[in-house]
Formats: C-alpha cells, sequence, structure tokens
C-alpha cells in the first residue's frame, strides 16, 4: 500500500508542474486569416446591393460575377488618381479616406488564386487581359502594376484599325481560352484608349458554362462612356448587365 508520505510527495509534484516558469510553454497558434478576408465584407455589400438594384429592374434570371466587376474596377485604379480614384473605389464600396490598397489589392489576387485551384467536383478557370492602343504613352507603369499583381496580360493594338483590333482582340481570347470562347467584341470605336477582357469558365457536373466581359474604355475615360456588355453562354437564359 503506497504511504501517506508517498502520496505527499506525489500531490507536491503534480503541484510543482503547474507552477509559472516551472516549464517552458509553448505559445499558442496566432490564427492568420486568409488575405481575401480584407475583402470579404466590402465584396458581399457591393454584390448584394449590385443584385439588388438589377433584380428591381428585372423580372429575368440574373447572372454576374462581382469579383470580375471588382476586379475590372480594382485595374482600372492602378492608373488613376485624385478624385477620379476615389469614384470608382466608392463604386464597389471601399468608402475611405485613405484605402489600404496594397492590402486590397493583395486580398483580390488571393481570392482569385483560389478559384483557379482545382477541384474535385467542379473547376473554375478566371483570367484578364489588357489591350492598349498603340497611341497611349507612359502607360509602363500602370501595364508593370497590373501584370504584377494580377499576373495578366497585355497587348498593344492600333484601334484606329477597328476591324483588325477586334480580330487580334478575338484571337487571342479564342487562343487564351483553348477555344471555349469566341468572337467576344462584335464591335469597336476608334477612340477607344484601352479594352479590358475577363473570362470565367466553370466546368462541372458534365457541364461547362462560360462568361466573359469586354469593356472598352474611351480616350476620355468617364462613367457615362464605359460599356461593359456580359457576353454569355447562349444556354443560359438571363439578363446581360452593362
Amino acid at each position: 500500500m503506497v504511504s501517506s508520505i508517498t502520496w505527499g510527495f506525489l500531490l507536491l509534484a503534480g503541484l510543482c508542474s503547474q507552477v509559472p516558469g516551472s516549464l517552458h510553454r509553448s505559445k499558442p497558434a496566432i490564427y492568420k486569416p486568409p488575405r481575401f478576408f480584407s475583402i470579404a465584407p466590402r465584396l458581399d455589400n457591393f454584390t448584394f446591393k449590385l443584385y439588388h438594384k438589377l433584380a428591381y429592374q428585372s423580372k429575368n434570371n440574373i447572372i454576374f460575377s462581382p469579383v470580375s466587376i471588382a476586379l475590372a474596377f480594382l485595374m482600372l485604379s492602378l492608373g488613376t488618381k485624385g478624385d477620379t480614384h476615389t469614384q470608382i473605389l466608392w463604386g464597389i464600396d471601399y468608402k475611405f479616406k485613405k484605402p489600404p490598397m496594397a492590402e486590397i489589392h493583395k486580398g483580390l489576387a488571393h481570392l482569385l488564386e483560389i478559384l483557379n485551384q482545382p477541384g474535385d467536383q467542379i473547376q473554375i478557370t478566371t483570367s484578364t487581359m489588357l489591350f492598349l492602343d498603340k497611341r497611349l504613352k507612359h502607360a509602363h507603369k500602370f501595364l508593370d502594376n497590373v501584370k504584377r499583381l494580377y499576373h495578366s496580360k497585355a497587348f498593344s493594338v492600333n484601334f484606329r484599325d477597328t476591324e483588325e483590333a477586334k480580330k487580334e482582340i478575338n484571337d487571342q481570347i479564342k487562343v487564351e481560352t483553348q477555344g471555349k470562347i469566341v468572337a467576344v467584341v462584335e464591335k469597336l470605336d476608334r477612340d477607344t484608349a484601352f479594352a479590358l477582357v475577363n473570362y470565367m469558365i466553370y466546368e462541372g457536373k458534365g457541364r461547362t458554362t462560360r462568361l466573359s466581359w469586354f469593356c472598352p474604355f474611351s480616350l476620355a475615360v468617364t462613367f457615362q462612356s464605359l460599356k461593359c456588355p456580359n457576353v454569355h453562354d447562349k444556354s443560359l437564359s438571363g439578363r446581360e448587365v452593362k
């Protein structure tokens, strides 16, 4: 039988093991949320506001990609400053006096990276391409930022020759999507300064859905001159977002 003295030593050993500093404690792991968490609340607000506005105006099905729209605005913001820069951010519900642009861009880039990861049931492929007019000067910094942050491809085209520019853009998109998306551009204006093309391909459960957006910007970029027709799979029944 264990004596009372032995029990006393065991109890003392147990108490000593709990004395602060008696053992090296491992620091608790600090949870760091993914980078896209920083943009999620604002992106959610923008998504529901846009959805409610579109749903109020139409009784048809509505399909749009809030990530693609936010991406277009944020990429455009890389080439602007002052009031124009502020208004672009306000358009996607980023209403800050001094917005944390580095975190915003990193957050969206991380979200795009996650979306493009292969899945067991579905596969989403999304990418953005820029087409700039050869007349544009001093656009190197803008292009460098777009490529660095979003890994987007950029091409130089002559928008004065609208037919040749249209063919070149459609050919590049066809190659980029391996023929899954063709004839995105139907017409172009001669005063187009640059165009942004975003596409998303959803593959899952034996069906492929293709969505693409073509956004041309005139030399005098204003919100009134911004037109982004939505080109989607003909098998879908929905409203075009403009």
